[in-house]
């Protein structure tokens, strides 16, 4: 940002800012994206805009970043508060909360992956990978004691990347045949076979 927010009211005009362009993306697209539209929408002029963000380059990802944390932040809570459950269990549920999450806020998570090589570096990208990391590292830790920390490092990045790349892939595109509840039912069995494979052969 150009400008961090310091009153109660500039608070109040970044946050209307952010939520007329998250509406704009999710209900027209990135490509259409315009200062303009986020101006008229958020009924912030152009220049007050201008006050806080160089561009609307700057407003996404002032946007993604915020989504990132709150995103990472609720995963850690699921995951938190089934602390008695089966990893049976947890891994459906946190696909779920995957799928419902990349559909939520009228599909503005399905426009930014139309253009993810734009942010797939971004910071907000940075800080998903470290919330899915660390899930995964307590997680699996929970679960599977007896691994060392290389095991627990490598298989954690292994399932949140091959998870999150197949889930990405099908909520950005409508050319898939599978169903949806087939898709989850097929991500929770391969993620429970290879946390329970054992490594034959490698070395």
């Amino acid at each position: 940002m150009r400008k961090k927010p310091q009153q109660q009211r500039a608070k109040l005009i970044v946050e209307n800012i952010l939520e007329a362009a998250l509406y704009c993306i999710a209900h027209e697209g990135l490509s259409h994206l315009t200062t303009p539209k986020i101006a008229e929408r958020s009924g912030v002029s152009v220049g007050s805009i201008y006050q806080y963000f160089e561009n609307k380059e700057q407003i996404v990802e002032e946007l993604l970043l915020r989504k990132a944390e709150q995103l990472g932040l609720m995963l850690k809570q699921i995951v938190a508060e089934q602390e008695q459950a089966k990893i049976q269990e947890i891994i459906p549920l946190t696909i779920q909360f995957g799928f419902e999450t990349l559909k939520a806020d009228h599909g503005f998570f399905i426009e930014i992956l139309k253009s993810w090589h734009s942010y797939s570096n971004s910071e907000a990208s940075q800080i998903l990978e470290k919330h899915f990391f660390e899930v995964g590292m307590y997680l699996f830790n929970r679960y599977y004691r007896d691994w060392d920390f290389e095991t627990l490092k490598n298989r954690s990045f292994v399932i949140i990347n091959s998870t999150l790349f197949t889930m990405m892939r099908y909520v950005s595109s409508n050319s898939f045949l599978i169903e949806e509840q087939y898709l989850k039912r097929e991500l929770t069995v391969m993620v429970l076979a290879y946390l329970n494979a054992e490594v034959i052969g490698l070395k």
